[in-house]
């Protein structure tokens, strides 16, 4: 296919994670016009702090026995059944694909020395199917490779970059091109596009304890949502059960689930382990459940460790800092080491499985508007996702969605035949908020345990405020922010029992068939986020 086959299209991918990367290299592989924007340096973001790896059902692991049906199977499940099947299926038949075409830009999977994959286990997976690159640096390693892929194609002529681009709203009007917005050096700019790609990562700076970067806002969701777009699943929020507790080493980050996945154990500060009696799976449980453990043993009054000593010991010194380099470099740096003695842990806000609602396609409710990465909702992950699903979707449905924005008619937006679509009032008053306000709000009601009176109380004090910060950028970011949590609350209410990473501790049970029901969202007179600072303004 050459550019001609495309007319004038200009596309417009936000975010520079591996899915716009992956969509911007798919893009010039087809001959598109494309302008990448990404609101920090090319490639920073969260898909660089991937501890885990990429789960694929290659060849290597069908002749060990492992099937994408099983993979089917297994993401299905860790999804509390509420993913969408088709999707998934999509998702993990197109796996091996995705590592053919990623070793193709120079990404470099670990291997033994007859050139065979080092291929992991993690929890709720039934086979060892996670590729790694660099150890437990699997996220940096993609978007080292993928990031000189991109600036090779932008010295060739292929595509634009515009970095430090803050991203604040993006106006469609019928059939004309949408106009995106966006802050650079703190002037504002516009750029004209047929199609927008986002693909602007998580919002955990929503929380007080995440394991995602700062840079995490939400962006995309905002966006989105002020252009009207349906977001769908956002009461499913992931906490990952392993973040070294950040009152104690705030610079020590994330632990991997690969730890556990090489046998590491949790204990609390009795030395007691407590996986084993909640789940038969241990902590190789979904994370859903390992989360909640780990919560409950800290409301009990325990401290939890995870306990990797008996890994060393089976393996020999020096086994976890070749197999978790960067890990145990960070751990030493606070003077930690997994080899030595167990470490502090908590569960800590880490995913959205919620999002933008797309099709398998990356198409929106709004024709012209496509999502991809974890700001999408590809109803893959369901209520729960399934460990190293992450990197694969994004990316899978990065490349899906760029085919879509080059070659879809004028008009085209995915159905919401599968969704209860419900519209999200304006807010009323408008009392002051504050982003560490907000950040109280969502650990204390939007966390691992919820109630259906926190969520009420909730919902009153947002719908009664309005976000304020210094600049225009660190506004935009809160306000973003501030729409995502509105969201999650009203969905969180909405859905009265629990299901997957949603629990809700006054439901009266789980799993019943009302329960199976996939709630969208729309904002209420939806409209750009400068209109609605110059109706504040008038009506000041």
């Amino acid at each position: 296919m050459n550019q001609a086959a495309f007319g004038p299209k200009a596309l417009v991918i936000i975010g520079s994670g591996v899915a716009g990367l992956c969509a911007a290299l798919e893009a010039t592989r087809l001959g598109a016009p494309v302008h990448l924007l990404t609101k920090l340096n090319l490639g920073d973001g969260n898909s660089t702090c991937a501890q885990g790896g990429l789960s694929a059902v290659t060849a290597q692991g069908l002749a060990a026995g492992d099937s994408v049906a099983s993979h089917v199977t297994d993401t299905l499940r860790a999804g509390a059944w509420h993913g969408g099947e088709v999707a998934v299926q999509e998702l993990c038949g197109s796996a091996a694909d995705l590592v053919d075409t990623l070793e193709e830009y120079a990404v470099q999977f670990d291997k033994d020395s007859s050139g065979n994959y080092q291929l992991g286990l993690e929890a709720a997976h039934s086979a060892h199917r996670i590729l790694h690159a660099g150890g437990d640096a699997t996220g940096a390693g993609l978007v080292a490779a993928l990031k000189q892929a991109v600036r090779s194609a932008q010295q060739a002529g292929q595509l634009e970059i515009v970095e430090n681009a803050l991203v604040t709203d993006l106006e469609f009007n019928g059939s004309a091109p949408c106009t995106v917005h966006y802050l650079q050096a703190e002037e504002s700019q516009q750029l004209a596009a047929d199609a927008v790609l986002l693909a602007t990562g998580g919002l955990g700076s929503l929380y007080e304890a995440s394991t995602n970067p700062h840079g995490a806002t939400a962006d995309g969701i905002g966006l989105a949502a002020r252009a009207g777009a349906v977001i769908s699943d956002m009461e499913f929020i992931q906490f990952h059960p392993t973040l070294v507790d950040p009152q104690l080493y705030p610079e020590a980050g994330m632990i991997s689930e690969a730890v556990r996945g090489e046998g590491a154990v949790l204990i609390n500060e009795l030395g007691q382990r407590f996986m084993a009696e909640i789940d038969e799976r241990a902590e190789l449980a979904p994370r859903d459940v390992v989360a909640r453990a780990i919560h409950a043993q800290y409301q009990a009054g325990h401290q939890v460790l995870i306990d990797a000593r008996a890994v060393e010991s089976r393996n020999g010194a020096g086994f976890l800092a070749r197999r978790f380099p960067s890990i145990t470099a960070r751990l030493e740096a606070c003077g930690l080491d997994m080899a030595l003695a167990p470490i502090p842990v908590v569960a800590a806000q880490h995913y959205a499985m919620g999002g933008i609602h797309t099709d398998a396609n990356g198409r929106t409710s709004v024709p012209g508007l496509y999502a991809a990465g974890e700001c999408a909702n590809t109803t893959v992950h369901g209520a729960n996702r399934l460990a190293s699903n992450s990197l694969l979707e994004a990316m899978v449905f990065a490349r899906k969605a760029v085919h879509a924005m080059a070659t879809d008619a004028p008009g085209q937006s995915c159905t919401l035949d599968d969704l209860v679509v419900n519209q999200l009032p304006a807010p009323e008053t408008q009392a002051p908020l504050e982003l560490p306000q907000l950040k109280v709000l969502a650990n204390k009601h939007l966390g691992v345990y919820r109630t259906g009176s926190g969520l009420e109380e909730l919902v009153a004090v947002l719908d009664s405020s309005t976000p304020v910060a210094q600049g225009e950028r660190e506004l935009a970011e809160l306000g973003n922010l501030y729409t995502c949590a509105r969201i999650i609350a009203y969905a969180a209410r909405q859905r009265t029992k629990s299901l997957g990473a949603h629990h809700r501790v006054d439901a009266d049970g789980e799993g019943a068939a009302e329960n199976n029901v996939r709630y969208g969202w729309v904002l209420e007179a939806a409209q750009p986020m400068n209109q609605q600072l110059e109706n504040k303004e008038v009506n000041a």
